[in-house]
């Protein structure tokens, strides 16, 4: 479960951080006492649709989660508790993203601050990272190995062959 929470906490903030390019020109072109002065309405909107992008990063990792937990056969309600949590946490604002920030927007600073290209850069790089921790044959291992996803034998006694259940 941690592990996933960990790759829903880097789509989360991929998706939050690829939003700022939505009206890039409008948000980091024009001079912020100006915008935020005489177009208040549209910078509101604005900073509305990159507050609620997380929420769709968030959205898309819990259908990715869900899809390889049914296919892997784990229990399927790991990812909704996961999902659950993370929204509150998310909203709560204690995911902890301004102690973190400066690490994962430091490929950002390859390219001019505030940059498409730094932007598009560290969103990507998110999503990437986020993206192994789901995919990761190591890491999918690791997980079937553990004792409470463990296969166990039974014998069907009508047909006398061996099933395998997990528990």
């Amino acid at each position: 479960m941690i592990i996933h929470f960990i790759a829903f906490w880097f789509f989360i903030y991929a998706f939050q951080t690829l939003a700022f390019l939505h009206d890039y020109s409008f948000l980091y072109l024009g001079q912020d006492a100006i915008i935020q002065d005489n177009l208040p309405a549209r910078f509101g909107r604005d900073m509305e649709l990159i507050r609620q992008a997380g929420n769709i990063g968030l959205l898309v990792a819990y259908i990715i989660s869900w899809s390889i937990s049914t296919k892997r056969d784990w229990f399927w309600l790991n990812s909704v508790i996961i999902f659950l949590l993370a929204f509150a946490l998310k909203n709560l604002g204690w995911l902890g993203w301004k102690y973190l920030d400066h690490i994962f927007m430091a490929p950002a600073k390859l390219f001019i601050e505030h940059s498409v290209w730094g932007y598009l850069t560290s969103g990507l790089i998110m999503i990437a990272i986020g993206s192994l921790l789901f995919f990761s044959k190591r890491i999918i291992r690791y997980i079937d190995a553990h004792p409470s996803t463990v296969k166990k034998v039974k014998t069907n006694k009508k047909v006398g062959r061996k099933t395998v259940v997990k528990s």
